[in-house]
């Protein structure tokens, strides 16, 4: 009974409610908005990179990652690579050779970094192939190469033209080259496509004088969220003092620090804005507890006991917040929804801007999930701090003086 009496009270004043509502609704809806954005858009720079470049974790040869040294490759044998795979979790083992070279065409030259792959095997972690826009995809020991767009364009090479490496090898073998070009590609990340080029992982070992040797094996998984678990159970079968396992997050320290940094400012914004509400509502309850003091002391007076007025009183308080919070949850659910099949393309000149810090000009959005939750709850524990106040005037109500219309 005290529910319908509860629900009844917010409809007499239907003006101040709907008011109060729709100050949680706003709140609601572009909070969702704005952390949709912020999430869809990490996730789609993790995503590039991770499916283009790093994978989910990698297995080097130990201190290979400080250097970043050729000299630090290791040989991957079989029986390694079994061990690998068999990991639960892991989908594939891709087994890379990356170095760095001069790309040379003309009187162009552009430094690049040099990833022998294997044909085949390397579609399993990465979307090189599916992102090609011309030419065609290296085949098993093609002695070709695959450019990014952007050094296809600055050094202004086409498909069947010849480019010129030069580089420094294992153990200090001078390394160069001619190779065809297969193929050209794009990646979403500015950075990853104005730097890399691609080999069959034997062309690579050919050129570098790295014979059956790999500076890394990246690792996709079934299932990202078990990273953590997947990482420790590489790094148990594996010997430490020989190699180290690495998860994308320990590669990438740069990026995650970026986005960390950009989630405490959207936080930031959030928390200010809930404030604002947080106001809001306030000002209602305290509008409502003065208005209603000489109702609370009539109540007091025929028996009823402070708890359950307390009580009525935060009923009355949830149940506008639960309005504003559901309707401003149900509202933002199609344009996110819309948003994550249709990500926003950003201007020319905004587009330079972000291109400029290496990340590509797209705002992406993230489906609904545990954020929806944690907003709404977020609002509600605004509206239980609120109601503070009239619960103390509640519990030490002076009868006679309730009467008089007094607090």
């Amino acid at each position: 009974m005290i529910f319908s009496i509860a629900w009844r009270n917010i409809w007499r004043n239907r003006r101040r409610t709907l008011i109060t509502a729709s100050s949680i609704f706003l709140a609601v809806f572009f909070a969702l908005i704005m952390r949709s954005m912020q999430i869809g858009s990490y996730a789609r720079i993790i995503e590039s990179i991770v499916h283009s470049y790093t994978g989910y974790i990698q297995v080097h040869k130990k201190g290979y990652w400080e250097e970043k040294e050729i000299n630090n490759a290791f040989e991957l044998t079989d029986t390694l690579l079994r061990r690998i795979s068999s990991v639960p979790n892991v989908k594939a083992a891709v087994p890379r050779l990356e170095s760095f070279a001069l790309a040379s065409t003309g009187n162009k030259t552009k430094g690049v970094m040099v990833i022998g792959i294997e044909p085949g095997v390397e579609e399993r972690l990465s979307d090189i192939k599916k992102n090609l826009i011309k030419g065609s995809f290296l085949e098993k020991d093609d002695p070709g190469v695959l450019l990014a767009k952007r050094i296809a364009d600055y050094l202004g090479m086409k498909v069947n033209d010849t480019l010129v490496l030069i580089s420094q090898g294992y153990h200090g073998v001078s390394a160069a080259g001619k190779f065809p070009v297969r193929g050209i590609t794009h990646f979403s990340s500015p950075d990853l496509d104005n730097t890399l080029i691609y080999l069959t992982l034997k062309t690579a070992q050919e050129f570098y004088s790295a014979e059956n040797l790999v500076t890394s094996v990246s690792i996709n998984l079934d299932n990202k969220n078990r990273i953590d678990k997947t990482s420790r159970e590489l790094a148990g079968i594996l010997d430490p003092a020989e190699y180290e396992v690495m998860k994308w997050d320990e590669m990438l320290v740069e990026v995650v620090q970026h986005i960390q940094t950009d989630d405490i400012s959207g936080l930031i914004m959030l928390g200010i804005l809930y404030m604002i509400i947080g106001f809001g509502i306030f000002g209602t309850v305290l509008m409502m507890t003065i208005e209603r003091i000489k109702e609370f002391g009539v109540m007091v007076a025929v028996g009823m006991q402070k708890t359950k007025l307390a009580f009525l009183v935060i009923l009355e308080s949830v149940f506008i917040g639960m309005i504003g919070v559901l309707t401003g949850a149900v509202a933002a659910i199609p344009p996110i929804i819309y948003f994550y099949y249709h990500p926003i393309y950003l201007g020319s000149e905004i587009a330079k801007s972000y291109e400029s810090y290496g990340y590509e000009a797209l705002i992406c959005f993230e489906p609904p999930g545990m954020y929806f939750i944690k907003n709404g709850l977020l609002v509600l524990f605004i509206v239980m701090i609120s109601v503070i106040f009239p619960l103390r005037k509640i519990f030490r109500l002076n009868i006679i003086n309730a009467l008089r219309n007094k607090l």
